[in-house]
């Protein structure tokens, strides 16, 4: 919800507190048309969803799974070119020695 919505709101929710109950009807049906028009709930406004610190570390499961991964895509390099080793040498071996020609 931006600053301006939400400061809206919090003015028309301080009509509730008002002693003449059309006041208070008129106040309720107000906030109900904001919520509406802003496509929230009052569970969205009442419990926002939780931020994460900008700076905080990332949970211990979350370091071990990036630990793994990194582990393994260093692993799957070292396979990738150790195949690619093996391919060179094997290209450079035939350019050197050239197949026979079939000349039927």
């Amino acid at each position: 919800m931006r600053a301006n919505d939400a400061a809206k709101l919090a003015r028309v929710l301080a009509l509730l507190g008002s002693e003449h109950d059309g006041e208070r009807a008129s106040a309720a049906l107000a906030a109900h048309r904001l919520m509406h028009r802003l496509g929230l709930t009052w569970q969205d406004v009442l419990m926002p969803k939780a931020t994460p610190e900008p700076h905080a570390p990332p949970p211990p499961d979350m370091l071990r799974a990036a630990e793994s991964r990194l582990r393994q895509c260093q692993r799957e390099n070292d396979d990738l070119r150790r195949q690619l080793s093996t391919l060179r040498r094997r290209m450079e071996a035939r350019i050197q020695r050239p197949e026979p020609w079939d000349e039927d």
